[in-house]
């Protein structure tokens, strides 16, 4: 009884912990700029007030809450068309490892999964260089394709894991009707693979949506700065509107939020199917 007392207690911590940054910043993003000194003696503002996001979400004046609202639509298409197309490449890809006779293929899929060890950050300059001599900087497109270069190696992991538990049977039941690879693929493990796919959408949505380094470095102007950048920007010289700052980063949350709430159920299945022996 006491060692399940103490594991929902902490259980309880790490969720009050995780959540209290988040708070925290709700918390800023309805105050005044005159009660922020007084955040540190009170868990609600004294004065809430939402001009913060009606500020950032309807101001004509081109400043940094313009900026936002173009970024915001600029990293909605980026991180959907960054999921869109490493699902579509991880698909073949694991399916090729998983099921077709591929030369090496363990070796394959050992490389895949070193290659997520490689810090992202040693490879900007070489990606600014060759980016910058194919005169590619400043395009959404180029994101797209570096995000889906960097996230194709843990989507393809996500895939194969479970593309690996599906029974080979009705495969190859309907390839002795007559079906092709690419028909098997698309019409019978595709669909059993919802949970797989929504997992490694998420995740990929996720990495594309916060990605910070490389679009600070490829980007200067609004055709293709990201939202973490748009935030960053918020942090002025001589002066920093916090409160702005903060509405700016609660209405980023929204979208990755929703998406995780919508396809829980799929998250869960799909990071568990693969690790359970049935």
């Amino acid at each position: 009884m006491f060692v399940k007392i103490l594991i929902a207690v902490t259980i309880f911590l790490i969720i009050f912990l995780s959540f209290v940054p988040i708070y925290w910043t709700f918390v800023t993003s309805i105050s005044l700029d005159r009660d922020l000194a007084l955040t540190s003696s009170h868990w609600f503002p004294p004065s809430p007030t939402l001009k913060n996001y009606v500020e950032i979400l309807t101001s004509p004046v081109r400043g940094v809450a313009y900026e936002f609202r173009r970024t915001l639509v600029n990293s909605s298409i980026i991180a959907s068309f960054t999921t869109i197309l490493t699902l579509f490449l991880a698909s073949f890809a694991a399916y090729s490892v998983e099921r077709l006779k591929v030369p090496f293929r363990k070796t394959i899929s050992y490389l895949v999964v070193l290659t997520q060890m490689l810090p992202p950050i040693i490879l900007v300059i070489p990606i600014y260089l060759l980016f910058g001599r194919m005169g590619l900087l400043n395009h959404k497109m180029s994101l797209v394709i570096i995000y889906t270069a960097l996230n194709l190696p843990f989507a393809i992991w996500i895939l194969s894991s479970y593309f690996g538990r599906l029974p080979v049977s009705v495969e190859e039941a309907a390839i002795i009707d007559g079906c092709g690879y690419f028909e098997v693929l698309w019409k019978i493990v595709l669909p059993l693979s919802k949970p797989a796919l929504f997992t490694g959408g998420i995740f990929v949505f996720l990495s594309a949506w916060n990605e910070f380094l490389i679009a600070l470095v490829l980007t200067t102007d609004l055709k293709a700065k990201t939202l973490p950048v748009a935030i960053a920007e918020f942090m002025g010289r001589f002066r920093t509107s916090y409160p702005l700052m903060c509405s700016a980063g609660i209405i980023s949350m929204i979208p990755p939020v929703i998406f995780v709430v919508l396809f829980q159920r799929y998250l869960i299945e799909g990071l568990t199917r693969g690790a359970v022996k049935e």
